[in-house]
């Protein structure tokens, strides 16, 4: 149990001169308290209780007198191996003391329960002993010069564990009885670990691919050369229609004029009818001359642009409004 290698840790700390000594005197004062509320449990019979208390007592202020109480504290409570390696670090504690009858009473109490040690041996076949095979005991490892040993344990159960790497592990319970008796446990060759691998966590998902720039809507060949000339056609239509207009108002200011002039005589507002008929007539004109520029260029850009489908076309025709006479512009792209 563990309680033996605690005993075994207070054995080797009461051979060191310099952890013999306390930390602090606030070590000292705790060590003392708990001495005392051992000892007091121990008067009523309470040594599971007390032992614990007695050994951190140790732990804090080591000395002969507490290591010969807690051993006999491991007695009362059945833990004879505990109690025995106790003694011997106490009776090795009193003898660097110069405390002989202290001494002389540990030395007595490891002879007298040398005879009643329970002992496990923990057997490892050479089938078992593998690479790397650890075998613990109450979960503390036992070395390879304790296997196949007796060693002297408490009574109780003890918990047995092997494990090597790329084996199962085994575990088992070994049930020493009482005082001398002698259990064994056999670890057995371990399993070979069959399980598969654990695979690594996944990664985050790949992101998907961009998806590649749609191509440009295609472009029949001369469809802007087209347009172009389509624009221009409507804008010499404008021209001629402004053209129409002022025509129409020049003869107007002429028809008014008649009346107010005799031959090439006229009054005040006959000329002044005349002026505007020759002012609206040289818009007209112009108005024309453009248009019609403009319009012819329009449809000789649009005649001459690549032809991109069937169903394209341009028709050029001699249209009306009203009384105006003009042109109209008909067509498909």
């Amino acid at each position: 149990m563990r309680t033996l290698a605690a005993a075994a840790v207070a054995f080797a700390v009461a051979l060191s001169p310099v952890a013999a000594r306390a930390q602090s005197a606030s070590d000292q004062a705790t060590a003392e308290a708990l001495f005392k509320q051992a000892r007091d449990l121990m008067t009523a019979g309470h040594y599971p209780e007390a032992c614990p208390k007695l050994a951190e007592s140790q732990r804090l202020d080591p000395s002969a007198g507490t290591m010969l109480n807690l051993a006999t504290c491991y007695e009362k409570n059945g833990q004879l191996a505990s109690a025995w390696v106790t003694f011997k670090g106490a009776a090795t504690a009193a003898q660097n003391a110069n405390e002989p009858d202290r001494a002389k009473l540990a030395r007595a109490k490891v002879a007298e329960l040398e005879p009643k040690l329970a002992t496990l041996t923990i057997a490892v076949a050479p089938a078992a002993d593998v690479p790397g095979l650890v075998v613990k005991r109450d979960g503390e490892p036992v070395g390879r010069a304790g296997w196949g040993a007796p060693i002297p344990v408490d009574p109780g159960a003890h918990s047995i564990e092997a494990s090597a790497p790329g084996r199962r592990p085994w575990q088992s319970q070994a049930v020493v009885q009482g005082p001398a008796a002698k259990a064994s446990i056999d670890v057995p060759p371990l399993a070979e670990d069959g399980s598969p691998p654990v695979p690594p966590p996944p990664g985050p998902a790949p992101a998907p691919p961009a998806a590649p720039p749609a191509p440009p809507p295609p472009s029949s060949p001369g469809s802007t050369q087209r347009v172009l000339g389509v624009v221009a056609g409507v804008a010499g239509l404008g021209g001629i229609a402004v053209g129409s207009i002022f025509g129409l108002m020049a003869k107007s200011h002429l028809s008014d004029a008649g009346p107010h002039c005799n031959g090439t005589v006229c009054d005040t507002t006959g000329l002044s009818d005349l002026n505007d008929a020759t002012s609206a007539a040289t818009v007209s004109t112009i108005a024309f001359i453009a248009g019609g520029a403009v319009l012819a260029g329009g449809v000789v850009l649009y005649l001459v642009a690549p032809r991109g489908s069937p169903g394209t076309g341009l028709v050029v025709a001699p249209g009306s409004a009203g009384s105006v006479a003009g042109l109209t512009l008909r067509g498909g792209w």
